[in-house]
């Protein structure tokens, strides 16, 4: 193997692990529910915390809020989640695909089917398949972080170039269609700086992962 060779594998192994650890952390951000734990556990990662600091806006909102975040504040956060994703009542920012992407924006559209089919294309399956949708954004990041994970793993085969290309798939046909319309009711009906924040850093992190994932195809592709 030559020394572009190795050097293009190495860079694009230590992009790809840290693309599987944002997904994880906004996996963990707009998990159910947010224990009073888990936020401390952010609050006192400095790794995290040096990440978050690094990103423009979500992420500064989300490195302001950790460092003065006190326990009294998780309670209200946990109230606020509910309010915005579960219920009861009408949901705020409803977290699935389907919503934002039918015409009355009922759920199992046709795009929730779509989304199976690319599960079941890597041996995947929702648990609760034909009874919860398959295109909650929680099941979307996981299934980032799967094929993230499977990419690191593949990296000096030749199937990681379909791996990148059905990951470019997905940014391009789901994730970034839908995102930007959920984030913008979330900023637009929050005074959460936590979910604010949040919010801000999913949009542009897919919009990012998008165009660098295709620039890093490319440069395998023509090393």
């Amino acid at each position: 193997m030559s020394t572009t060779k190795v050097r293009l594998h190495t860079e694009l192994e230590i992009f790809l692990q840290s693309r599987k650890n944002f997904y994880q952390l906004l996996q963990l951000l707009f998990s159910d529910p947010l224990h009073g734990e888990t936020l401390m556990q952010i609050k006192q990662n400095h790794t995290i915390q040096e990440l978050l600091e690094e990103i423009h806006e979500g992420g500064k909102i989300l490195h302001r809020y950790f460092e003065h975040l006190s326990e009294g504040q998780i309670n209200q956060e946990r109230d606020e989640y509910n309010r915005l994703f579960v219920g009861p009542g009408p949901l705020v920012a409803p977290a699935w695909e389907s919503y934002y992407r039918s015409k009355e924006q009922l759920l199992f559209d046709n795009c929730n089917y779509k989304v199976r089919k690319q599960y079941h294309q890597f041996g995947l399956q929702n648990v609760r398949e034909n009874n919860e949708p398959d295109d909650h954004l929680l099941l979307e990041l996981e299934f980032m972080i799967y094929l993230a994970e499977l990419s690191i793993k593949k990296i000096e085969s030749i199937e990681l170039v379909d791996l990148l290309s059905s990951q470019i798939s997905i940014l391009e046909n789901h994730l970034s269609v839908w995102i930007p319309y959920f984030c913008k009711r979330i900023i637009e009906n929050t005074h959460s700086q936590l979910y604010l924040g949040t919010a801000i850093l999913l949009e542009d992190f897919i919009g990012f992962d998008l165009q660098s994932l295709t620039e890093e195809k490319e440069a395998f592709i023509n090393v």
